[in-house]
């Protein structure tokens, strides 16, 4: 996988904007297919409740709770190269879904282009999930970030 060429980083808003939207955009399929492998459900129910808006991926049913932002704006909380899980929520708890979606995250970042992983607004089990896979606590460990590189390290060393 080769890695997109992220704007500069004095690019315009809207240079970052359209590249964040054609990111989200391609990250759809994957996600669809990772719903599809995890969850019993049709691929059309799973297409319905996936979506882009601005540079954001939602995924919403009774079984999971996905919201995902990229490049965010300079300004912004995170770094630009960074993909936010804002909200990562199952139903089933502690049965590997949220390992094996930042495994596939952790896969798909040489070829999107960001460099870090964050938790939003972690509460207790989010957090210690953030904790295994080798994100570093921020403000009091409410929010969470990785390099790629790091996490990839901490999932190695869990299966190795």
């Amino acid at each position: 996988m080769t890695m997109p060429t992220l704007p500069a980083v004095d690019a315009s808003d809207d240079e970052w904007h359209a590249f964040s939207a054609q990111r989200c955009d391609e990250l759809i399929p994957y996600l669809a297919e990772f719903i599809l492998d995890r969850f019993n459900y049709k691929a059309r129910y799973v297409q319905q409740r996936l979506w882009r808006s601005f540079g954001t991926v939602s995924a919403f049913t009774r079984q999971y709770d996905l919201y995902f932002r990229m490049f965010l704006k300079s300004q912004e909380f995170w770094p630009r190269e960074c993909l936010v899980l804002a909200r990562i929520g199952f139903k089933q708890q502690r049965v590997g879904h949220g390992r094996a979606l930042v495994e596939l995250l952790v896969d798909l970042a040489p070829k999107f282009g960001y460099r870090y992983l964050a938790v939003e607004c972690a509460n207790a089990n989010a957090s210690a999930f953030a904790e295994r896979l080798g994100f570093t606590p921020y403000e009091n460990r409410r929010h969470w970030i990785g390099s790629v590189t790091a996490i990839q390290k901490a999932l190695d060393r869990q299966t190795g």
